[in-house]
Order: structure tokens, then sequence, then C-alpha cells
């Protein structure tokens, strides 16, 4: 059986171009040097790595996002679309490296492995699973699979301080299903898993890079990036994984508790939040415009999530329209009383200028000095 390593006769295609062009990370891969490299490797050194990549991703991202927001400043981008802005572009640059890396990895360490085991897939309790394949190089597994544990972590830590407890128990539960799956040295699980919503991922930042800056005069394309993402969210949460890896895992030959109760609970709560409920729940609670991101676009909604700095900015509009409502009903209420009183002073304002008038017509005619026409004035005037 001929393996996939082996060279093609004849003028190399465009594929074999750009393999070409990752010559040295397959060098990297497949280097003797890294072997020892990473050979000693224990239990000890995986908490202090994950402690200190934990770290690293956080200065790394700190100065991600102060630098993206010094250069919106000058943008038309709200000041709280700037961090989530920034976000996206941090987790679509990870998503895209990793990635990268596990199709080579995939292709040049596991796939010539597994082409000899070809035949024995099925889903039968009785057999084994190609997906359950352990890695005979556990130590360089380990240190591949220590950067992408660590990222999820990293991402459950943020979305815990942007009060995203749904996204923290999804990404939680995901975490623990790696961290069994890199127990039990399931490698091609563990690359297969990732590539699929490693890319999954990278389709939904894309989409909501694309629709966060713009204006909601756009709702036929966010209608569309939408329809295209509940299309793909199908494809990937209900035909690829259940049956791929979710249904051999739990009809495995050899049952894996730890591993089956994550990565159920986490498939259930990747149905409950799915983009398809997402909506229903958009038409139900979000009545106003100004309840979600979307500023009354669903589409919109569903594709951009909330944030800390969009919900403070959503609590202080609205203590603002409340404030301004009470200034109104405050003013309207005492408009009549002062109508009222300015009314009752011009009244006296002519009636003492006509006594004036009167007095000054009397002091004319030579008749101030009777008191009985003042008497009579005076009765007249009240």
């Amino acid at each position: 059986m001929t393996s996939i390593l082996d060279m093609k006769a004849g003028p190399p295609d465009y594929w074999a171009e750009i393999s070409n062009f990752f010559l040295p990370l397959k060098y990297l891969i497949t280097n003797d040097r890294f072997d020892s490299m990473v050979r000693d490797i224990d239990l000890f050194y995986l908490i202090n790595g994950v402690f200190w990549i934990f770290v690293a991703l956080s200065c790394g991202y700190y100065a991600f996002q102060r630098l993206f927001q010094f250069f919106l400043k000058s943008s038309s981008m709200k000041h709280f679309q700037r961090r989530l802005f920034a976000r996206v572009i941090w987790n679509i640059a990870f998503y895209a490296a990793s990635c990268l890396f596990l199709h080579f990895y995939n292709e040049f360490m596991i796939l010539p492995q597994l082409m000899k085991n070809q035949g024995r897939y099925s889903l039968f309790y009785s057999s084994d699973n190609l997906i359950f394949y352990r890695s005979h190089q556990a130590e360089k597994f380990q240190f591949y699979s220590i950067f992408i544990i660590t990222f999820y972590l990293h991402g459950a830590w943020l979305d815990f301080k942007d009060a995203d407890f749904l996204e923290v128990g999804s990404k939680g539960l995901y975490l623990l299903s790696l961290v069994a799956i890199d127990v039990y040295r399931y490698e091609n699980y563990f690359v297969g898993l990732n590539l699929t919503v490693g890319l999954y991922s990278i389709l939904t930042e894309v989409l909501a890079l694309l629709v966060l800056p713009s204006t909601n005069s756009h709702r036929i394309i966010y209608q569309v990036f939408l329809g295209l993402r509940i299309m793909v969210w199908a494809y990937v949460f209900v035909n690829l994984l259940p049956f791929k890896y979710f249904i051999p895992t739990l009809f495995a030959k050899n049952f894996k508790l730890p591993l089956n109760v994550p990565i159920w609970l986490w498939y259930g709560l990747s149905i409950w939040n799915s983009p398809v409920l997402q909506y229903f729940y958009h038409q139900i609670y979000h009545t106003a415009p100004s309840d979600c991101s979307g500023e009354g676009s669903a589409a919109k909604c569903i594709l951009v999530k909330d944030t800390s700095e969009f919900r403070h900015y959503k609590t202080l509009k609205k203590a603002y329209l409340e404030v301004k409502l009470a200034h109104i009903r405050t003013t309207s209420n005492s408009l009549p009383s002062e109508t009222s009183s300015a009314s009752a002073k011009t009244f006296q304002a002519i009636k003492c200028v006509m006594m004036l008038k009167r007095k000054l017509k009397r002091i004319r005619e030579g008749r101030g000095h009777e008191p009985e026409d003042d008497n009579d004035d005076q009765a007249v005037d009240t």
C-alpha cells in the first residue's frame, strides 16, 4: 500500500505547490530533535505549562486589544464594539493557525498510521474505531494539545468577565472533553474534533466581523449570513459530529465515562445555544431595538454576541430615557399652574394701569380733590 507521502510523477499541481510552501512546518512536525525536546514531559510540566501559556495569552490579548482600540479611535465604530472587534480578530487568528497546524499534523503524522488500519471503521459495539487511534508519540501530542486546551480556558475566562455564563459553560465542558481525550491519548479524535470545531468557529467569527461595523441598512445581507450560519451549524452539529464522533464514543468497545459525560453535555448545550433557538429567543424577549446588540435586527443579534460594554451602554441609555421622560412629565404637569398665575398677574397689571389712567384724567379735569368720586371709581372697579 502506497503512503500519502510518496511523490507523484509529473509536474506538481497547485495543491502540491501550496504544500511545498509549508515544508518547514512538516520538518518541525517530523523532526527527531523535536521528539527529544518533549520526551520528558510530566504532570508538573503540564500544569506549569498551562499556567504560563495562560499568562502569555492574557498579556498578548491585552496588548492586542489595546492596539486595536488605538487604531479604531478615529473610526465610526461605537466604543462598546471595539473590544469585541479585537476579540473576533484574535479568535480568527488562533483558529486559523491551529487548524493549519492540525491539518498538516494529521497529513504527515496520523494518516500514514491510519492507512494501515483501513476497513476497521464501524459503529457497532464490538468493533474498534479509527477515531480512537492512540498516539505513539504521547509527548508530542501533549505538547501541542496543551496550547489548544489553554486557549479555550482563556476564552472561558474572557466570557466569565463578560458575564456570558452560557458560553462559559460550553467552553468549560468542551475543555473537559479535550482533557479526557488527551488523557486517553486519542490523537485522531483530538485532531479531527478540533479541526471541525475550529473551521466552524472561523466561519462564525468571520460573519460576525463582516456584520459588526455595518449599520442596519443591510438587513438582507444579515439574513443571508444568518442562513449560511444555520446551514453550516446544522451540517456540523446534526450530521457530522454526532455520527462521526459522539455515537461511536457512546458505543465504543471500551466505554469511557469521563469522556462521554462532558462531551454529551457539551453537545446538548450546543443544541440549546443553536442559532435556531437564539432566533426564537430574540423574537420573544427582544421586543425593543435597544434590548439587543442587533438594534432590532434578529440576524445581527444572533451573529454578534453581547458584551459587558454593550449591556452597560444599554443600561445608561435606558436610565437617560427614563430621566428625560420624567422631566417631560414634570414640565407638563406644572404648565397649567404657571399659565394661571401668569394670567392673574397680567390682569392685576392691566387693572393698575386703568386706575392710573383714571386718576391722571381727574387731575387734568381738576376733580382730583373730590373724595366721593374716588369712592365711586373704587366701587366701579370692584
